[in-house]
């Protein structure tokens, strides 16, 4: 199963919420958000964890909740969700993809041996599954060339502009989505 961890309000200011708010109206941003990802839930079941900033709180604790089959993370106090994401990246075995803009946390989990996904991307994929209820992005990469490349000795036919191995990862985990 491919687990998703999202960086909650870098996916609320640079995802298709691209608006202008005042901040009484960020608990609705919040709620939207959930609302969305939860759609994305109900269709393919890939565990979804969203992480908030708690940073400027008093909460001397992390709090984590489960909300409409997402599970919700705030950071505690003087603890960034930056920080948050890279632990729990390191922390979770198996297929992992962290939705983000922030470089500075892309190059972090990138030791994690995860892939990570722009939010503008995951967006238009997560819209498209659950319009369509399937994933069509990447649809023409097909790993048998890969396979067939592996049994023939490594001989190359064909093109040789194959992606890298990271690219190929980042293929195969948003296939999974």
């Amino acid at each position: 199963m491919l687990t998703i961890i999202i960086d909650g309000y870098n996916f609320i200011f640079n995802s298709y919420f691209k608006v202008s708010f005042k901040s009484d109206e960020l608990q609705k941003l919040r709620e939207e958000t959930i609302n969305f990802l939860s759609k994305y839930y109900n269709v393919k079941k890939n565990k979804v964890v969203v992480v908030f900033d708690g940073y400027n709180t008093d909460e001397p604790l992390e709090s984590k909740y489960n909300r409409q089959n997402i599970e919700v993370v705030y950071s505690k106090k003087d603890e960034k969700a930056d920080d948050v994401i890279i632990r729990l990246s390191k922390s979770i075995k198996g297929s992992l993809l962290v939705v983000t803009n922030d470089n500075g946390i892309r190059r972090r989990v990138s030791s994690a041996d995860c892939s990570c996904l722009d939010i503008d991307e995951f967006v238009k994929l997560a819209r498209g599954i659950i319009e369509t209820g399937e994933n069509r992005l990447y649809e023409e990469y097909n790993d048998e060339d890969e396979e067939e490349e592996r049994r023939t000795g490594g001989v190359k036919k064909g093109n040789p502009h194959k992606l890298s191995k990271k690219e190929r990862l980042k293929i195969r985990k948003i296939k999974k989505l």
